[in-house]
């Protein structure tokens, strides 16, 4: 994995397949949360704790409607779903999520993108 960036993350491309990827992320603070219209994400957690937000309203959404990709700079109201090794999660396009790790945790995940259908 590269050096953790100021965002208390670190990821790597695991395996670009043009309209699929999958990458390897470490986190060890929350993230800023996203939303993807266009895009399905499946977490497959390998180590560490944390929960995801799923769902809510995202503050400080900024982004592009022609890509469909969204960062914002607060999420509120989700559905949290703690997260453990071994976990999966489908995180459907359209629904703004986060990720939430504890002071003095992390979390390591593998991530599968994926446009969604129709897309």
């Amino acid at each position: 994995m590269n050096h953790v960036a100021p965002d208390h993350s670190s990821r790597e491309t695991l395996a670009d397949y043009g309209d699929h990827r999958f990458r390897l992320l470490y986190r060890d603070a929350d993230g800023l949360p996203e939303e993807h219209d266009k895009i399905v994400d499946v977490v497959m957690v390998h180590s560490g704790e944390g929960a995801l937000m799923l769902g809510g309203t995202m503050s400080g959404k900024k982004g592009s409607a022609t890509t469909g990709e969204y960062l914002g700079a607060a999420l509120a109201g989700g559905e949290v779903h703690p997260l453990a090794a071994g976990d999966i999660v489908h995180i459907p396009a359209g629904i703004p999520h986060s990720f939430l790790v504890p002071a003095g945790k992390h979390i390591t995940y593998v991530l599968l993108k994926f446009p969604a259908p129709g897309h």
